[in-house]
């Protein structure tokens, strides 16, 4: 593939997905944005280029407008499909300290959007057991369920509340894996759960999904990109875990995305980077030397 032609390639995908997504922030002049992605291959163009377009072609972005509306139709379901008693239904969010961000924003603009009062809102693990005496079910919303084991982890710490209640597990993506996993578990530990899914996806470099023959070769030669860009051993390499979802919200990149996507170093610019920005005490540990003396300083200031 010549330049110009992958020029006009890289246009041509990019107004399919514009299609797809819509426009926001993150998504404006987004030929100019892939182009750029894939110009920082350099010598790996030719080798990689064509690779990374195959995925873009099939890359789910989320914009706060296309959520909002996913978001009213899970609420539908909720009212009109299952038809639960709203007296005796509560919301929750399955509690993950390493995403908690993400899982706090799903819950909180699920319950904006869709007039839901805080009163029906509550973090499991602080309800004491005879709280479930008068909970009937309880509602999770979440934004991507990946291997499912987080999900395991959380129902087992949970377990004794959970069996009292009917479960249900709203999330925007799944992974094929993850759902067969969970639902395994929850027969395996007889808790009633079901998942509702927006959209349920295969791994990037499953067979007969992105790439057809050659999809292990595809595999084998991101990788290899991927573990050049982190330059060390990383859970991270072909999304957390191997995950190899290709998913990316307007809020943030979840790490079970491929990693080449969000990375982000001095030689290399994701196209989705990850916000991981955080305030200067989440920065500096308490005991070091350079904390103490910034904070005499201060004092001394003040």
């Amino acid at each position: 593939m010549t330049e110009q032609q992958q020029l006009t390639e890289i246009q041509k995908i990019a107004t399919s997905c514009i299609e797809r997504w819509g426009e926001d922030y993150k998504t404006q002049n987004f030929s100019g944005k892939l182009g750029r992605f894939v110009n920082q291959l350099g010598s790996n163009k030719e080798l990689l280029g064509k690779l990374f377009l195959d995925i873009v072609m099939f890359y789910n972005y989320y914009s706060r407008e296309r959520l909002d509306q996913i978001m009213g139709e899970f609420y539908h379901i909720i009212i009109n499909e299952l038809k639960l008693d709203e007296n005796f239904t509560i919301y929750s969010r399955i509690e993950d300290d390493s995403k908690i961000d993400s899982s706090n924003f799903f819950l909180e603009e699920f319950k904006i959007l869709n007039n839901i009062s805080n009163h029906f809102s509550y973090d499991i693990e602080k309800l004491d057991i005879e709280n479930f005496d008068n909970i009937q079910n309880v509602i999770f919303i979440d934004d991507i369920i990946g291997s499912g084991k987080t999900v395991e982890t959380f129902f087992e710490k949970n377990k004794k509340k959970l069996l009292k209640v009917n479960c249900f597990i709203f999330c925007i993506e799944l992974l094929e894996e993850g759902k067969s996993h969970l639902e395994k578990f929850f027969n395996k530990n007889e808790i009633k759960c079901e998942i509702i899914c927006h959209n349920l996806h295969k791994k990037a470099f499953s067979q007969d999904h992105i790439f057809r023959e050659n999809f292990k070769e595809n595999e084998v030669l991101l990788r290899d990109f991927e573990r050049g860009l982190w330059r060390k051993k990383s859970k991270n390499i072909l999304g957390y875990e191997n995950s190899q979802a290709i998913v990316s919200f307007f809020r943030n990149t979840p790490n079970n995305t491929l990693s080449s996507f969000w990375f982000e170093n001095e030689k290399w610019r994701g196209l989705f980077p990850r916000d991981d920005r955080k305030p200067a005490f989440k920065k500096v540990k308490k005991n070091s030397v350079k904390y103490n003396v910034k904070k005499m300083e201060n004092s001394v200031d003040g």
